[in-house]
């Protein structure tokens, strides 16, 4: 077959010319032999017509009847035998435009369906995506790169580059939406540091700090943990995990960057209001429950670390109390024995002391009249000993009772200018003197009350004026009292110490 438009020779069965593209038409062309004998049998026939106008003339009637019948059986039988051998020449030129017409067919239908393949083809439509990438024609190559993933969903490399284009193309939500299922299906994807570097870097931008906090609580990729530290907030950690300790222990706390730790130790939520930590949480013996989050600069808080302690640590030895609760009447010393790693501490009044209690450090003069001592053991580790309690009752057979020797007191000082009255106010001052019988002393066959002064100042608070006295209870002689140790003083007469004052 020869192309009508360019003459070249074609192949069987094409319908397009390679040389020029002119499409062939396919026309059924009828044989020229058998149109000459068309042509024939149409000459015959009309020769057997005219024949038959003679014969009309010529014959009787009968013959001419008989002869016109014999005619037409004979054209019949040439007109069906045309007719059948037009209707086969016509049904194989049928079949033959049929075949090429298949043909042809067929090679559109293959040449259509390699084309579509090549449009099912992942690496035609990322590289597509690529080359419209690199012409800055973003739109187009999101649009080929979807398509490439609709072929291969699991390509991570192509979902990042996607990222990469939804950003370029300002479809910013795609672009964190996409980035946050890579880094969630891609645990093992080599390239999951810089999945985190583009997401966190957008989130930075927005001021999203609560969002990149969660984000770097699971990440686990140093490098990114490190590079956008100051925005995590991290459990707080402690110097030492719970459990059991014998040994008095101290716990620090530190969040992971500028910021700060919240705690509480009553097993409580911590929350703003909660302890600020500054210094080291002191535990003494018992359970304890440390409860902490931290909050960096950003506001972002961390999730709550718990850790919880027993510290049991050996109670120590009771203090052993040298004098036996009872009544007195004469000055006595109170001696307190303990353990070299203790100290102890007492109160006077009854009540449970403390390590805020005062602590014996000597022995101690035994109070006029009546006193309730109780005394605690504490070693290093804040462990307590049980209480120890003596009562106590200091008296005196005197022919002066505790009244009438202050009384003395009093006369005398009024007398030598000390105190304006007896009430005890004081010259050039708004304040009175006050004065206590504290214990007793002893010094040979004499006993004296010992005699403290303090000044109670216009808003009534006292103040110890260091002054002493010393009063015998027998005969009320009066001394000024130098204390100097715990049960012992030097005593001097009033009036030799008076006169002394004076002259200097």
């Amino acid at each position: 077959m020869i192309c009508p438009k360019c003459g070249k020779e074609l192949e069987e069965g094409k319908l397009l010319c390679e040389n020029c593209g002119e499409e062939i038409k396919m026309v059924p062309i009828f044989d020229i032999e058998l149109e000459d004998q068309l042509r024939e049998s149409i000459s015959s026939l009309l020769e057997d017509m005219a024949a038959e106008d003679l014969i009309e003339d010529s014959c009787k009637e009968k013959t001419k009847q008989e002869l016109n019948g014999t005619v037409k059986k004979t054209m019949i039988r040439k007109y069906f035998s045309i007719l059948s051998m037009i209707r086969l020449r016509f049904r194989l030129m049928l079949i033959a435009f049929l075949i090429v017409l298949l043909a042809g067919g067929i090679l559109f239908a293959n040449i259509h369906a390699r084309n579509k393949n090549k449009d099912n083809s992942f690496a035609y439509q990322y590289e597509n995506a690529v080359e419209c990438a690199e012409q800055e024609n973003y739109t187009d190559a999101v649009g080929h790169l979807e398509r490439a993933l609709a072929i291969e969903s699991d390509d991570l490399d192509a979902r990042f580059l996607l990222a990469k284009y939804y950003d370029k193309n300002g479809q910013q939500q795609s672009t964190i939406t996409l980035l946050e299922e890579i880094l969630e299906i891609g645990t093992e994807y080599s390239h999951r540091d810089e999945v985190y570097d583009m997401l966190l870097d957008i989130y930075v931008d927005r001021s999203d700090y609560n969002r990149i906090g969660d984000l770097l609580k699971d990440c686990d990729v140093s490098r990114i943990v490190s590079k956008y530290n100051k925005y995590a907030a991290f459990k707080p950690k402690f110097n030492k995990q719970g459990g059991l300790y014998d040994e008095l222990i101290s716990i620090t706390l530190a969040g992971n960057a500028p910021g700060v730790v919240y705690y509480t130790l009553d097993n409580s939520i911590p929350t703003k209001d909660s302890l600020v930590y500054e210094t080291p949480i002191l535990l003494e013996a018992g359970d304890h429950v440390i409860r902490a989050k931290f909050v960096n600069v950003y506001g972002v808080e961390s999730e709550i670390e718990t850790q919880s302690y027993q510290v049991h640590v050996a109670t120590p030895v009771d203090p052993v109390i040298r004098l036996d609760s009872g009544t007195y009447h004469t000055p006595q010393m109170i001696e307190v024995y303990h353990s070299k790693d203790t100290n102890v501490y007492y109160t006077v009044d009854g009540s449970t002391p403390d390590r805020h209690s005062l602590r014996y450090t000597e022995p101690m003069e035994l109070p006029y009249g009546t006193s309730n001592f109780a005394f605690i053991a504490i070693n290093e580790a804040k462990v307590s000993s049980d209480v120890v309690k003596r009562t106590y009752q200091l008296e005196v057979q005197a022919n002066f009772d505790v009244d009438l020797a202050l009384q003395v007191l009093r006369n005398n000082l009024c007398a030598g200018g000390i105190l304006l009255n007896v009430e005890g106010n004081v010259p050039e001052r708004f304040g009175v003197n006050q004065y206590e019988v504290r214990t007793l002393y002893q010094e040979g066959e004499n006993i004296f009350y010992i005699v403290y002064e303090a000044y109670k100042d216009s808003t009534g608070r006292a103040h110890d004026t260091n002054e002493i006295y010393a009063i015998d209870v027998n005969t009320a002689d009066l001394y000024k009292a130098y204390k100097i140790q715990e049960g012992e003083y030097s005593l001097r007469p009033f009036e030799e110490d008076s006169i002394a004052s004076t002259e200097e």
